[in-house]
């Protein structure tokens, strides 16, 4: 008697911990959307299962990464939103990014300014939007962009495959662009009580390319991630329900396996925009976003000498008084330092001719903001060129 009785105890503690679980999950899901995870898991029937062999699917819709209308974005169980410290600028545009990775798997930490190695399988999602649409002040999604790993790395294919997605007028669904020309879409917003009009660009398929490539070794261009860096993810993030690190929400999601170094540790970028920062790391942090991609080793812009990633910590290198693989002024220095006026990066940010403007992608207007930052940064530098 008392044997069964101690076995119907343990029954019910083990099934107690496994609804303990179960709860922990349901709550930290709840945290990142804003939602039943209950009611969700009734809507959708079942867990998101993406069968490689057909991607890419015809419609944003059919991955279901997002519970309930796909235009709020609300991110189905499972679907975790992130974010850099500091954004790529594209024309003002705003972003919505997630990950997703299939059951069991996980990231591997390789190194704080490298993007995670990530599982099979893993689908990295970037919506580009805008807020405050005129003439009716409404929401208007361009694109969504997703970065599907399909298969384990070799020396030649990173496994990644890019699809590009272009939202319909009625904003109910986003379709595979299946030509990849790429196109323009005028949109005239309002932001801080300034009505601003750009001609955004969706990327083709050899812009995207030219971003998102590397090409390690001389072995011939892969595609890669960019943004997902332990460097670039170490910081508060405010999700629905409650704020954490990013890192340390994805651990406990189970979407980093392996350890991590003391985060305190780790060399990171800031939000550029934070004035409470010092100005050179908001400088560098803002340069990394939106030009370590090409101006690294293996990248588009690999052939100029300076390398403007955020640990780049040589000034030299970093294009201090270095003499510009192409000049366009005379006199000048990548970095004039305390010169703004007599520098290249300044002059190429400056402007919208196609042959001078860097970034060389991602931008049909300046960003004036950004422009006005490395300004003040290089005038702010000791010492002058020789």
């Amino acid at each position: 008697m008392k044997q069964k009785y101690l076995l119907i105890l343990l029954f019910f503690a083990f099934a107690g911990l496994i609804h303990s679980c179960s709860s922990d999950e349901d709550a930290l899901y709840d945290d990142i959307s804003g939602g039943s995870s209950k009611q969700t898991t009734v809507q959708n029937n079942a867990p998101i299962t993406i069968d490689l062999s057909q991607v890419p699917l015809p419609k944003l819709s059919d991955y279901r990464f997002f519970d309930g209308p796909i235009h709020n974005q609300k991110p189905n169980y499972k679907v975790l939103p992130y974010k850099p410290a500091s954004d790529l600028f594209t024309d003002y545009a705003k972003k919505k990014r997630f990950v997703w990775m299939p059951k069991g798997t996980s990231a591997s930490y390789n190194g704080a300014d490298n993007v995670f190695v990530f599982p099979v399988g893993a689908v990295l999602i970037k919506t580009f939007y805008y807020d405050n649409v005129q003439p009716s002040n409404t929401t208007k999604i361009i694109e969504t962009r997703l970065l599907i790993k399909t298969q384990e790395a070799t020396p030649t294919d990173s496994g990644w495959k890019l699809y590009e997605y272009i939202w319909n007028e009625e904003q109910t669904e986003a379709y595979l662009d299946t030509n990849g020309n790429g196109s323009f879409v005028p949109v005239t917003f309002t932001e801080n009580n300034v009505t601003k009009s750009v001609d955004y660009r969706i990327p083709s398929a050899t812009e995207c390319a030219t971003c998102h490539k590397i090409n390690p070794a001389d072995k011939g261009d892969i595609i890669i991630p960019i943004g997902p860096k332990p460097q670039n993810l170490n910081f508060t993030f405010d999700y629905v329900g409650s704020s954490a690190n990013q890192l340390e929400r994805w651990k406990k999601m189970g979407y980093i396996g392996s350890a991590l170094p003391d985060l305190a540790t780790i060399a990171s970028t800031v939000d550029w925009k934070d004035t409470s920062k010092p100005l050179e790391t908001r400088a560098k942090s803002y340069l990394d976003a939106n030009c370590a991609h090409c101006h690294r080793d293996g990248g588009h812009c690999a052939y100029v000498p300076m390398r403007l990633n955020f640990s780049n910590t040589n000034m030299s290198t970093f294009g201090a008084c270095m003499v510009p693989f192409s000049q366009t002024q005379s006199g000048s220095f990548v970095i004039y330092t305390g010169r703004a006026s007599l520098s290249e990066i300044v002059l190429r940010m400056n402007t919208n001719q196609e042959s001078i403007k860097m970034p060389l992608i991602g931008r049909t207007t300046i960003h004036n903001e950004g422009l006005q930052l490395v300004t003040d940064w290089i005038n702010s530098m000791r010492g002058s060129c020789p």
